[in-house]
């Protein structure tokens, strides 16, 4: 896919100088009993005087009610839990809105601005990745912004920044080197999809499921790969025909794909790409739509079948919070179900109860880690193993996965 600091607040400690100037106070009553046998004998009168001394001795022993002061030193290193005083800048690609990949972290950015309504969140949009990030980076690492989060794939753009400016945490989505002050994060979109295929499965009747996509990557294949498998887990003879567009975000181009893909006999279409046009091609053509990432059922709500979505805020408010505590480390997040950065839409009525309780008992059953849908053998479609019987893709490999296309898929990725 494509799309990652505080300033420490002090706590006064004007409480305890109080106190320590109260203990002051109450000492002048100590010298009171001496006047109260003021008509007695001088003599006498005098002893009580002389015994008061002590009364100044809890004054030096009450020195140590300092101590709690230097006991209290982890609370100026704690900063306000609401953020204050701290600034953070999200990236975006594209513009929050797109109903897509750039909607989802934008969701997780309204969940930090609730979790920390003290905190400086800064939203800058439509940065491709390139030079022009490189000078966005420097630009708010500049200005003294204490984390950005770029949501896109940024890495190469975000080094040399990290780099020059140490005191500024950059997170990019989906990079692979850390450094002390940049780290990176991913999610498992292969969880959802695998969900998605089961349902996909259930439904399709002519056995053809379209799925227009953005770029031949990795991340692309995978999901597609799981999609596939929980299609045919369901519908054993089904085909899931791709067609790359090479965008993320091209509406006449992906509305094109999706209407060759239905006039070839798909009834179901699932995508993975970010404007509304494939739910509108679906909702038109009476055909079922599978969405990607986010709840499109008001685009198509007579088409809406699923979708697996990302739950980004959960992962931005571990880092920022980190940040915010001072114990902040780079790091490779790759979270999925049961990491739960991966959730799911609201379901479509064509969605029978006996396929939802399969797909509740699939989603236990991975967080549980007592299944696994990459459980070999499997096989591409060009013939060739990529998972030998008894093998798998390890969930901390999957990243490097994948450059083949699983039997089941019509079309290639050349």
């Amino acid at each position: 896919m494509r799309q990652a600091r505080w300033l420490l607040a002090l706590l006064a400690v004007f409480a305890l100088v109080a106190a320590a100037c109260g203990d002051d106070d109450e000492a002048a009553p100590a010298e009171a009993p001496a006047e109260a046998p003021a008509e007695a004998p001088a003599e006498p009168a005098e002893e009580p005087m002389e015994e008061a001394e002590p009364a100044e001795e809890p004054m030096e022993e009450a020195e140590p009610a300092e101590e709690p002061m230097e006991e209290a030193e982890p609370m100026e290193e704690a900063a306000p839990s609401d953020g204050t005083g701290y600034s953070v800048a999200f990236v975006f690609d594209l513009f929050v809105n797109d109903g897509g990949w750039n909607s989802t972290h934008f969701r997780g950015v309204q969940q930090v601005q609730d979790a920390f309504p003290g905190l400086d969140v800064q939203v800058v949009e439509e940065v491709s990745p390139g030079p022009g990030a490189t000078n966005a980076f420097e630009d708010l690492a500049e200005a003294g912004v204490d984390m950005v989060i770029a949501t896109g794939f940024y890495q190469p753009d975000a080094e040399p920044v990290a780099a020059a400016y140490p005191d500024t945490i950059f997170l990019t989505w989906a990079g692979w080197t850390t450094t002390d002050n940049m780290g990176h994060y991913d999610a498992a979109t292969e969880d959802g999809r695998y969900l998605d295929g089961l349902i996909a499965g259930s439904v399709t009747e002519s056995g053809i499921i379209g799925y227009p996509a953005g770029f031949p990557i990795e991340e692309v294949n995978r999901a597609l790969n799981a999609f596939t498998i929980g299609v045919r887990e369901i519908n054993p003879d089904a085909v899931v025909q791709v067609v790359y567009i090479n965008s993320w975000y091209d509406p006449p181009v992906e509305q094109q794909a999706a209407e060759a893909l239905a006039n070839g006999g798909a009834d179901l279409l699932a995508h993975e790409l970010n404007s509304p046009a494939v739910a509108s091609v679906a909702e038109s053509r009476g055909l079922n739509i599978i969405g990607y990432s986010s709840d499109r059922s008001e685009v198509a709500p007579n088409a809406w079948l699923s979708s697996f979505t990302f739950e980004w805020g959960p992962y931005y408010i571990d880092q920022i919070q980190s940040m915010i505590d001072g114990n902040w480390e780079p790091a490779l997040t790759y979270g999925g179900l049961k990491d739960g950065m991966i959730g799911n839409s609201p379901y479509g009525p064509d969605v029978t109860d006996d396929i939802l309780a399969l797909v509740d008992e699939r989603r236990q059953q991975i967080i549980d880690g007592t299944f696994d849908y990459f459980a070999g053998p499997l096989v591409d479609n060009e013939g060739n193993v990529q998972v030998p019987e008894g093998g798998t893709i390890p969930f901390e490999e999957r990243t490097l996965c994948c450059l083949w296309l699983i039997d089941g898929i019509e079309g290639s990725i050349g």
